[in-house]
């Protein structure tokens, strides 16, 4: 098997798989049907996007005739699907119905999905359930290890390529023995387990916390599955977050409910719907009343359609998104569906150094800094280390200028460039004693000769709404970092507060009374042992700082 980066972004990758003369792109999802009955035939499924389902061979092997029929005609025919094919082991049915015992063993059923020619078998794991104790969770980590191990000693198709599950769910400890463990076992993927229960409980945030643990502890040249991940508003965090593969039965289990999925507001219910906002061609052939009055049967199998779509549908947007480097914003954007999912993402700002460390240098646009939740995107911390590590503030420069972040940046303002002529041409004390910088919302203290590069060079942001937001406190909260860092550079500094200024479409506009400039004589520069003034007028800074030369 081949795995061949394309890009990434976050943690998330564009990547193509080749096995057995067939490909898979990541991140991806694998539908899961039915070993028989399914309300969409698998022969139909790559209609939807689908390059690789997942099915159950424990169903298969408990049913004397199926079994039979599957090992004649191996997996591929006998679901009538060309592309790729995994196959669970039982241990779901062990995970999700936990006082009912799997009445198989791991040589038997692992032997079996090499013999019905499963492309990505699963060894008989041992999932841990949420609720288990350490002890109990220890142990079954344990047991998953030594059943992988004894897996690779008796494998004989050399097409299986085999999954190899991690566990230990809340107890992070374990994920990390699990994990390093596997790293040293040859599995063509790592997939985490136990997984299914949190997602039924909206427990995104625990669910991020072991994908996190996992990613900074397992090798990075293998995909990372997730085992029942099947929420699509969930997707793009995941994948942001190191996932590469998923597989879900949501669909189908959803549709069975007569639930309906949307990306803007979450699983909604038939019966609440009076429009449907979709153009698959499930919604644009019939109405939400139309399906109402449907056999139940026919009103589940258009549901699911329509739950398909939607999924791969995301999972194309989250590509675009990778390409484009905007998965960061297509997370944002998601994440508002839940109060849960918000919770979720706030987890990113404790591992910021597995991110910052996967984060390009370059991209192709600009950043869109779209919630509160974007002050702990690693670009940030980035931006800090380097201006302590790589940043030097012009040497002969003992004077700094703080001016405001306005509607737009520097040559797009007309009041900036008025600012910047000023500054350039002045009279009054030499350009060279004079430092400029931006006090902005997002990175706090922004040296003006940085202005032009990436990211700082083109961004949009929202503004704070008052002095408790997150955005506006982060604000001093970076600015306070530039003081530690750099104000022993400087004698004196101003602080241009003007009260009114010329906007983008030249209409006049006042300063924000909630714009944290205002909090900058209590907050930082009472700290900083600086001499400052704080103005309205440039005229009256310059002639601050010629008092001193």
């Amino acid at each position: 098997m081949n795995y061949e980066i394309d890009d990434i972004d976050a943690l998330g990758r564009i990547g193509k798989l080749d096995v057995n003369n067939k490909q898979l792109i990541t991140p991806n999802l694998l539908p899961v049907v039915y070993p028989y009955k399914n309300v969409i035939p698998p022969s139909e499924l790559k209609k939807f996007g689908a390059q690789c389902i997942f099915t159950n061979s424990y169903i298969i092997y408990q049913n004397d005739k199926i079994r039979e029929d599957v090992l004649k005609k191996k997996l591929h025919q006998y679901l009538n699907f060309d592309g790729l094919i995994a196959t669970d082991s039982g241990a779901y049915q062990q995970y999700m119905y936990n006082k009912v015992k799997v009445d198989i063993n791991a040589k038997e059923i692992e032997t079996f999905q090499e013999k019905i020619a499963s492309d990505f078998p699963v060894i008989l794991d041992v999932p841990v359930q949420p609720d288990d104790d350490y002890e109990t969770a220890k142990e079954k980590v344990n047991m998953t290890i030594k059943r992988a191990k004894d897996n690779i000693n008796r494998r004989t198709n050399r097409s299986c390529h085999w999954f190899g599950p991690i566990h230990g769910a809340k107890y992070l400890d374990l994920l990390k023995l699990s994990s390093t463990e596997m790293n040293n076992l040859d599995f063509d993927f790592y997939a985490i387990g136990g997984l299914v229960k949190l997602f039924l409980n909206y427990r995104f945030d625990l669910v991020i916390k072991i994908l996190l643990t996992v990613k900074e502890n397992i090798r990075p040249d293998k995909p990372i599955h997730m085992f029942g991940l099947g929420l699509p508003q969930f997707f793009s965090l995941a994948v942001a977050c190191g996932c590469d593969l998923m597989d879900s039965a949501a669909y189908i289990l959803f549709a069975k409910e007569y639930r309906y999925f949307t990306l803007s507001t979450g699983t909604k219910k038939l019966e609440e719907l009076d429009e449907f906002p979709c153009h698959c061609p499930i919604c644009c052939d019939y109405s939400p009343a139309e399906i109402k009055s449907m056999d139940d049967n026919i009103k589940i199998e258009l549901l699911a359609r329509h739950n398909l779509y939607l999924s791969f549908s995301e999972l194309r947007t989250i590509r675009q998104a990778i390409r484009e480097g905007k998965l960061w914003e297509l997370v944002h954007q998601r994440i508002h569906t839940h109060p849960n999912l918000v919770k979720a993402v706030k987890l990113i700002k404790n591992f910021k150094n597995l991110f910052e460390k996967h984060e390009k240098v370059y991209k192709k646009h600009g950043r869109l800094y779209v919630s509160p939740e974007s002050i702990d995107r690693p670009l940030l911390d980035r931006y800090l280390i380097r201006l302590k590590t790589n940043y030097r503030v012009p040497k002969e420069a003992k004077n700094l200028i703080i001016l405001p972040e306005l509607d737009t940046r520097c040559e797009n303002s007309p009041t900036i460039m008025n600012w910047l002529n000023y500054l350039n041409n002045n009279e009054i004390i030499s350009r060279n004693l004079i430092h400029i910088v931006f006090f902005t919302q997002i990175y706090g203290i922004l040296p003006y000769e940085l202005t032009s590069t990436y990211p700082m060079g083109q961004y949009e942001t929202i503004t704070s709404s008052n002095k408790n937001n997150e955005i506006y406190q982060n604000s001093l909260i970076m600015a306070n970092k530039f003081f530690n860092i750099h104000s022993k550079h400087y004698k004196k500094c101003g602080v241009l507060i003007p009260e009114i200024y010329l906007n983008q479409y030249g209409e006049d506009e006042k300063i924000s009374e909630n714009n944290p400039i205002h909090d900058l004589k209590p907050s930082l520069l009472s700290k900083s042992a600086i001499n400052y003034l704080i103005s309205n007028n440039l005229e009256v800074l310059l002639m601050f700082f010629k008092g001193d030369t």
